[in-house]
């Protein structure tokens, strides 16, 4: 025991605790050697270091490691609150205890003042050696157990920010804490989530309930559980966020709490509702392709399979001049009767079909109730309708209508769902084109055309401008095949005996890359590799038969056969958007009872459906003799004339003659 100045008796300190470095300032240098050899010798864990000014100490602050100053208040020059207040400057939290005089206790009020952790009156009279251990322990046990805490509290904030999941703290539903990827989770800062009440503030109003029995069964005494529940977090700007959660109860400042863990699948599922659709999308097409044999029955299976994926309506619009009529129509069409579908404006001029029409653009409307009032917008919230798109049918610049679907839900139309839809408008064009181009094979009346063109960017007829078919006869295009780099081939014969001349004329021509003799015997046909524009491939891809090309210094003249239903001023048309000079010079319908010898001609989707390559390899091999005996052409010269490997050529040949041949015999 150790008797004070009072006369009271304090017990020394014994505990050993982790080492403690304290640095003693006092300019009586042999007072402060005395201090610290007891301080050492009552509390084997401290190490003292004596410092006899206040620049020597700022010396040894800056050399050693110090976990406690211990200093005089009155020193010469610079006093020790005047050390004090340098000290926290840089180290605002290291202990520091004032030694004062008798009396000084407006001293210690400022001492306070300036962040000392604590301060001890020195007596002459008595030994104050346990009072120093006692005052320096305290101090450096609670700056260590501080630091401890700002330590874990530090280590818990960065696991839980470096989190890939939304971590947020509950008491009574509001929220304590939260991380940083809650923030951008729901969209908001801080100070809007500090203290509200979150489920009403960020969950989707439908989900609400069962998010606050879930949270509730976590606070009851068996409550925890750790399977995952599902929840929609609503952004302010409106968007949705799917996803999962658990969570369990804890303690947090003394208090039950909940630790909620969020995790963001919306992604996720997007990627899942994106397959799902896919894969419904490409089996309805499929199926539709397979089974339809005209351009209706496409429509009618794909607004089906829209109905089928919960759309309230869906069509296809057939875009005329001036207005849109519908072609195929799943759901609730009198809509459709109950609107103005002109497209020259007016108060209908937002309707989503009407919209996607005047602009040429795909549009997606997420909430009718959005929209200022209209007629077409109060009829279709009537009858249910909430959101709505229409997206054009475009194949080869060539529009086939437009695809538009109603839902009773608003904001359906997401990223996801605006690509599948996108996709899906995509390959109904890609497939009405197809339907389209066979129709022309295979109907029963077709319409032939002749169409000049004497635009001098067609390569042949800049150089039949230029005088380089003078000597000929004949200059015709027997084929066309384009090839995978967006060029073409084309089959040019020439009826003359200007072979060299001509074929150096091409040779010449920036636009071909290459000419080779395909055959010299008779009439010479040659093979052309073309870079620049064709109208026969232009035509070619708008659904339009392209039967020959006739070329002399007045132009192209190229005849052409389209199904009996089908106009030729939309292929006019189409060439004129590419090609200057373009006339019709005749037009005749006929009716078609097939080929001389009794044959069908339709190698299409009732007989042979030949794929591109294969149609390719075919047309390739006939053109340039290799079913001619002998051959004028072996199938190495023939595959590499396509830009094809030798086995690569005839694989897609014989699977071609086998389809023509099950058409011929089967």
């Amino acid at each position: 025991m150790v008797r004070n100045a009072d006369g009271t008796d304090e017990e020394a300190i014994t505990v050993k605790t982790d080492p403690v470095h304290v640095l003693l300032v006092d300019d009586d240098e042999q007072w402060a050697e005395f201090v610290a050899g007891d301080l050492e010798r009552a509390a084997e864990e401290l190490s003292v270091t004596v410092a006899v000014s206040a620049n020597e100490a700022l010396l040894a602050l800056s050399e050693r490691d110090v976990d406690c100053v211990v200093a005089d208040y009155r020193m010469p020059e610079v006093d020790g609150l005047q050390l004090l207040e340098r000290v926290r400057e840089d180290r605002p939290d290291l202990p520091f205890v004032l030694v004062t005089g008798q009396g000084s206790e407006d001293v210690a009020a400022r001492a306070i003042d300036a962040g000392v952790t604590d301060y001890l009156v020195k007596d002459p009279r008595a030994d104050r050696t346990v009072q120093f251990v006692t005052k320096i322990r305290r101090a450096v046990e609670q700056h260590r157990l501080r630091r401890a805490i700002e330590e874990s509290e530090e280590r818990y904030r960065t696991v839980t920010e470096q989190s890939r999941d939304a971590i947020g703290i509950l008491q009574d539903g509001r929220v304590r804490f939260c991380n940083r990827r809650v923030l951008e989770l729901t969209g908001r800062d801080r100070e809007e989530l500090r203290g509200c009440d979150v489920v009403e503030a960020v969950v989707h109003p439908e989900d609400r309930d069962a998010v606050r029995e879930v949270i509730d069964g976590w606070d009851d005494e068996d409550g925890d559980d750790e399977s995952l529940h599902s929840l929609r977090i609503v952004r302010p700007d409106g968007t949705v966020r799917h996803c999962e959660y658990t969570g369990r109860s804890i303690a947090y400042e003394g208090d039950p709490a909940t630790l909620v863990s969020i995790r963001d699948v919306t992604e996720r599922k997007q990627r899942e509702r994106e397959l799902e659709w896919a894969r419904e999308l490409d089996r309805t097409v499929q199926e539709a392709l397979v089974e339809s044999r005209t351009r209706e029955d496409l429509e009618r299976a794909i607004v089906d399979a829209l109905r089928d994926q919960g759309y309230s309506l869906a069509w296809v619009a057939e875009w005329g001049d001036e207005s849109l009529a519908p072609r195929a129509v799943g759901g609730d069409a009198d809509y459709l009767d109950a609107i103005d579908l002109t497209t020259e404006g007016g108060e209908n001029a937002s309707e989503p079909t009407v919209w996607a029409a005047r602009t040429g653009e795909p549009q997606f409307l997420q909430d009718f109730e959005d929209l200022f009032p209209t007629g077409w917008r109060d009829r279709a919230l009537d009858r249910g309708f909430r959101s709505g798109a229409a997206i054009p049918l475009v194949y080869n610049d060539v529009s086939y209508g437009l695809l538009a679907a109603y839902h009773a839900r608003p904001d359906r139309f997401d990223g996801t769902e605006r690509r599948l839809l996108t996709d899906l408008a995509d390959t109904v064009a890609f497939a009405v084109h197809s339907l389209e181009t066979e129709s022309a094979l295979a109907a029963d009346r077709t319409v032939e055309a002749t169409v000049l063109v004497a635009d001098d960017t067609y390569y042949l007829v800049d150089l039949a401008g230029d005088g380089a078919f003078l000597d000929c006869n004949r200059v015709s295009v027997r084929g066309t095949i384009p090839t995978d780099d967006a060029g073409v081939i084309q089959y040019v014969t020439l009826d003359g005996d200007s072979t060299a001349q001509v074929r150096e004329a091409l040779t010449g021509h920036p636009d071909v890359h290459d000419v080779d003799v395909v055959a010299a015997d008779g009439p010479t046909q040659l093979q052309a590799v073309v870079s620049g524009a064709v109208p026969e491939s232009h035509l070619a891809t708008r659904g339009v038969v392209v039967r020959s090309t006739t070329v002399d210094a007045d132009g192209a003249a190229i005849e052409v056969e389209l199904p009996g239903r089908k106009s030729v001023r939309p292929a006019v048309d189409a060439l004129e958007a590419t090609f200057e000079g373009v006339s019709v010079l005749a037009v005749t319908a006929r009716e078609d009872s097939g080929a001389a010898d009794g044959t069908e001609r339709d190698f299409g989707r009732d007989g042979a459906d030949l794929t591109e390559k294969q149609a390719q390899a075919l047309q390739a091999a006939y053109y340039q003799g290799y079913f001619e005996q002998p051959r004028r052409r072996s199938a190495s010269e023939v595959a590499e004339s396509l830009g094809v490997t030798h086995s690569t050529f005839l694989h897609h040949l014989r699977v071609a003659q086998r389809k023509v041949f099950e058409v011929q015999f089967d």
